[in-house]
């Protein structure tokens, strides 16, 4: 019961328009607005003022946005000094894939069996 729950909030999450947007532009890692870790070359995540630039929302919306996709698991936010960085959870993502093609692929053998 407790991964549907967490299967729906992450389809919900995905849903609206403007997440969408900030689960791309996360995904995409632009190296100008993006923090790295100097110490091992990992990257933070990318900046919140790029993602109110690139979406176009108001500073209070994307952080309504980047609130929802936090509590769904699709993104993490990774504090440095007085800066908070945004980045994806690809396993959240994965593990989304992975029941949804579990899905599809339990519908086609009830398909073909069916007849």
């Amino acid at each position: 019961m407790r991964e549907t729950k967490l299967m729906e909030s992450r389809l919900e999450a995905l849903a609206h328009p403007a997440r969408m947007a900030i689960v791309r532009l996360l995904a995409e890692l632009p190296d100008e607005h993006t923090a790295w870790d100097p110490r091992c070359g990992t990257a933070y995540g990318v900046c919140f003022c790029h993602l109110k630039e690139k979406t176009g929302l108001s500073g209070p919306t994307v952080s309504h946005h980047l609130r929802i996709l936090r509590e769904a698991g699709l993104v993490e936010g990774v504090r440095v000094g007085r800066w908070t960085y945004f980045r994806l959870r690809p396993g959240a993502l994965e593990s989304l894939a992975q029941e949804l093609l579990h899905l599809a692929q339990q519908g086609r053998r009830a398909l073909e069996k069916a007849g």
